[in-house]
Parts: structure tokens; sequence; C-alpha cells
């Protein structure tokens, strides 16, 4: 359970660091279950959570259930959450990039309340496409960003990098870094010889809408019911 200092933390300074959150057996649990090209490659590799077919790849998205995650994400918001977007990142070794520096409300943005939590699924450094973040920007609101010639094609680029951005102390598989969506942030190059495995679990408040349609979007399936589908089908096995 989040502190009511943690809690602070979060609201004043956009981000906070919860060492060990996640149990090693749900981290082993995530690597067993990453498809065969993920074991090994030359480039950024990531496997998305659908919501049209919620039942695939359930092993490789459990943390988007994971009590303990779920238990801080819900003091955060002061509710149940909803499942917003899960991805299994991989940032392939000797110079395999990141993302550059971006906020996740610049791809769709969500009022209301809505974050990311990053979680280390293996030992993650500075030199190992860590990650970076920029205190307070979130109060910023919405940045301007480029969505072509980005360092990282596809995806935004923040037009101008913060003044006060600064790397997360080593992370160690199992600590997250819960972030709000206009948190700015990035992950820079591996410049290390092995793989840097994370998965990044985005949530959304139950009354959070869509800012450019005003309306929810139903796909977005409570945390609670996802976990009954799974268990139902026994893919938590």
């Amino acid at each position: 359970m989040l502190t009511e200092e943690q809690l602070e933390e979060y609201y004043r300074e956009g981000y906070l660091l919860a060492r060990g959150l996640v149990p090693q057996g749900t981290v082993r649990a995530v690597l067993q279950a990453l498809p065969p090209e993920f074991q090994a490659g030359e480039r950024w590799r990531a496997r998305i959570f659908e919501h049209d077919q919620p039942e695939k790849d359930a092993k490789l998205h459990r943390l988007l259930v994971e009590p303990a995650l779920v238990e801080a994400v819900t003091a955060i918001f002061g509710g149940s959450p909803r499942v917003f977007y899960g991805m299994l990142a991989v940032v392939a070794a000797n110079g395999g990039h990141g993302l550059p520096w971006h906020q996740d409300n610049q791809y769709t943005q969500l009022l209301g309340g809505a974050l990311n939590v990053f979680v280390a699924l293996c030992p993650i450094r500075e030199e190992k496409a860590g990650l970076w973040v920029a205190p307070q920007s979130h109060r910023l609101g919405v940045q301007a960003a480029r969505r072509n010639e980005t360092t990282a094609p596809g995806h935004r680029e923040a037009l101008v990098e913060p003044e006060n951005a600064l790397p997360l102390p080593p992370m160690d598989p199992g600590d997250v870094c819960i972030f709000d969506r206009c948190t700015l942030h990035r992950s820079l190059t591996n410049r290390t010889e092995e793989d840097r495995y994370a998965y990044a679990a985005q949530f959304q408040a139950e009354h959070t809408r869509e800012a450019v349609t005003g309306k929810k979007d139903p796909r977005r399936m409570r945390v609670s019911d996802l976990r009954r589908l799974w268990e139902a089908q026994g893919l938590l096995d």
C-alpha cells in the first residue's frame, strides 16, 4: 500500500519510484511467457495488449492485473481503475534505442485521471536504456510534439527538452516508476551487452474520458473484470 507521503510525491512531482512492488514470481512468469522472437534481436521490440482480444498473450500481460500494482493505482485514483494500455518492451543490446522525450497524453489525451506504471523486468541502469523523467512537468499540461522526423519513427517527440531532466536511480526487477500521463519521460540508448526488458501498464480512472470526443472508450475494461476473465479461462496459472 502506498503511504500518504508517496501519494503526495506522485501528485507534487508527477511520478514516484516504488521498490519491489511487483513480486519476483510475477516477474519470472512474465519473462517465461516471452515469445521466441523476443529472446534475441537487433532492434526495439514490443508486444501490445489487444483490447479486442483480451485473452491473447494473457500471461505476457499479467502485470495489468497484478494485485500490488493495482492496489497502488487504486490508491492514487481513489477508486478502481480500467486498463488503458499494456506493452512489453525490449530495447536491444549494443545500441538499441528507447524513446525520446514525450508525454503519453501527446498520443491519446485523457482527462480525469490516467497514469503509466513502468515495471523493470531486469536490472536497469542509466546505460541500459534507463528511464528519465522531468519532475513537475505534468503541471504544464500537454506540450507540443513532433510526429515526423523523430529519433523514434512512429512516435511523438517533445519540441523542447526539459531543463530539469534526471535519470532514475538503478532499478531492479520488480521495481516500478508510476507517473502521470503528462509527465515528460524518455529512455536512451542501451549501451550494454544485454537486452533491456520492461513493461508499461497504463490505467485510467473510472470517470476518465478522451479529450477529443468527450466520451469513454467502452473497450477499456475494468481491471477486476479482466482478472475474472483470465481466471475463469485458466490463463494466469
